[in-house]
């Protein structure tokens, strides 16, 4: 390591354990510090590598840390926990960060800008609202089929169907159930209002960043998967190669096996699901409407369509599409149909 020492810190939210380790490697220290102690126990020891578990508070602390010209590495922490040696506590998880670090091919998350942390937590804001009305719709199905109702799937059939399911006394509500599902109608409204307050600062701020309006030249690319591959993906710099970008995405196949002999399975399901979710929506309608297009990628679809199903080649185009988003974060080009 070129750097003249490296620290590495368990992240909490008042008492942090520092590990200090000299340019031979050599531990020096290994103490518990509070926030002021330690961002002055950094500033004494310039230039240095510090590396933390990509947890909460890390971004902004790796932000900070750059800031003052030190090298900052965020590693997964169930990589980390490969490397503790004894029972779990925070002195022993400072050395495992450092024991992990020192593994060759050990892969890094890329410290997120402000721009791409804005994202990430508006993205997450608008998921936990969609998630939050399922829960409710759910809940106002349940409810309904124990009084002999029978509410349809889907958030827009039941918003049509319930307010007539109310007025109806002809079925077997009382009063009480009919009060619930009222209720429950009505947070669903406040909800959906919620969704597309969320969704509109979603758009807004990516339409302010360059590297989104260029993600929005790939095909089955819109703002809110824009946005969502840039939060991941930031410049592309962290990720050599496509397939670097499009595993931690849990597009590539699993696999299995012992004795040199390998067996390919389906995609991992592991990785960032929500990523993962949009831009499958997003190659199922690029391979949807290829028609008779003959541009590369619509040709490559139509070769493939020969030969596997629908399925099989929604991922297969999700995977691309990953894979040219990378290309075109690293170039600063818009999409090529002529390259794809």
């Amino acid at each position: 390591m070129t750097q003249s020492s490296t620290i590495t810190i368990d992240l909490a939210k008042t008492v942090f354990q520092v590990a200090f380790f000299n340019k031979f490697g050599v531990l020096k220290s290994n103490e518990k510090m509070t926030e002021h102690k330690m961002l002055s126990f950094i500033v004494n020891h310039p230039e240095a590598l510090i590396c933390m578990e990509a947890c909460s508070s890390a971004h902004y602390y790796g932000r900070k840390f750059e800031g003052q010209g030190h090298k900052v590495k965020l590693l997964p922490p169930h990589i980390v926990a490969k490397y503790r040696a004894g029972n779990k506590n925070d002195a022993n998880d400072a050395l495992a960060i450092y024991e992990a670090l020192k593994r060759p091919n050990i892969y890094s998350v890329a410290v997120k800008s402000i721009s791409q942390q804005d994202l990430a937590s508006l993205l997450k804001l608008r998921k936990g609202y969609i998630k939050q009305r399922t829960q409710v719709s759910n809940r106002a199905r349940g409810l309904g089929a124990e009084y002999g109702v029978k509410l349809p799937e889907g958030i827009t059939s039941l918003k049509k169907r319930l307010p007539d399911i109310l007025e109806d006394d002809g079925n077997q509500l009382t009063p009480a159930s009919r009060f619930i599902l009222a209720d429950l109608l009505e947070e669903v409204h406040r909800l959906d209002s919620k969704i597309k307050h969320a969704t509109a600062q979603l758009v807004e701020l990516a339409k302010s960043i360059s590297e989104c309006e260029l993600l929005t030249s790939l095909p089955g690319v819109q703002w809110i998967t824009a946005s969502a591959l840039y939060a991941r993906l930031g410049n592309g710099s962290e990720y050599k190669y496509g397939r670097n970008a499009s595993a931690p995405v849990g597009l590539v196949p699993s696999h299995s096996g012992s004795g040199g002999k390998n067996k390919l399975h389906g995609i991992t399901k592991r990785g960032d699901k929500y990523l993962r979710s949009l831009i499958t929506h997003g190659a199922r309608a690029v391979v949807s409407n290829i028609r008779d297009k003959q541009d590369k990628l619509s040709c490559w679809i139509r070769a493939l369509s020969s030969k596997h199903h629908f399925n099989k080649i929604t991922i297969a185009v999700a995977n691309k599409l990953v894979r040219m988003a990378l290309a075109m974060l690293k170039s600063a080009t818009p999409y090529r149909a002529d390259l794809a």
